[in-house]
C-alpha cells in the first residue's frame, strides 16, 4: 500500500522469507547468478508470509503450486524466463549488478514522483 513503487533488487539469494518480501515489490530485478525460490517445503512448512497467495498471481497458479511443492531453486535467467522478474541483467565483479539496474529504474521514476502510483 505504498504511494511509491517499490523495487526489488536480487544479486544474491532470495530464499523462502528473502523471495516472499521481494515478491511483495512492484518489480523485481535479479542479476543472472541470483538464486531464489519458495524453499519451505523442503523444511516440511509452507511460506507464511503471503508467498503462496502472491508468486501464483505473479507467475499463475500452475507454475507457483510447482516450485513451492518441489521448493525449487531459480536462477535469475530462470525467473525471467517464467516472468517472476522484471529484468535480469549479467552479475558483474562487484556483485551488484543488479543493483545499479534497479537504481537506473528508479531514476527514470523520479520524474513521476507527484503522480499517484496506487495502481
Amino acid at each position: 500500500n505504498l504511494p511509491m513503487p517499490t523495487i526489488a533488487v536480487l544479486d544474491g539469494a532470495a530464499l523462502g522469507g528473502g523471495l516472499e518480501m521481494a515478491l511483495a515489490c512492484d518489480i523485481r530485478v535479479a542479476a543472472t547468478s541470483a538464486k531464489m525460490g519458495l524453499v519451505e517445503s523442503k523444511l516440511a512448512i509452507i511460506p507464511g508470509a503471503g508467498g503462496t497467495q502472491r508468486l501464483p498471481r505473479i507467475i499463475g497458479v500452475s507454475q507457483a503450486k510447482e516450485l513451492i511443492f518441489s521448493g525449487r531453486v531459480l536462477d535469475g535467467a530462470e525467473a525471467k524466463a517464467i516472468g517472476l522478474v522484471s529484468h535480469v541483467v549479467e552479475q558483474n565483479e562487484a556483485g551488484d549488478a543488479a543493483y545499479h539496474r534497479g537504481l537506473s529504474l528508479a531514476k527514470e521514476f523520479i520524474p513521476q514522483v507527484r503522480l499517484s502510483f496506487s495502481i
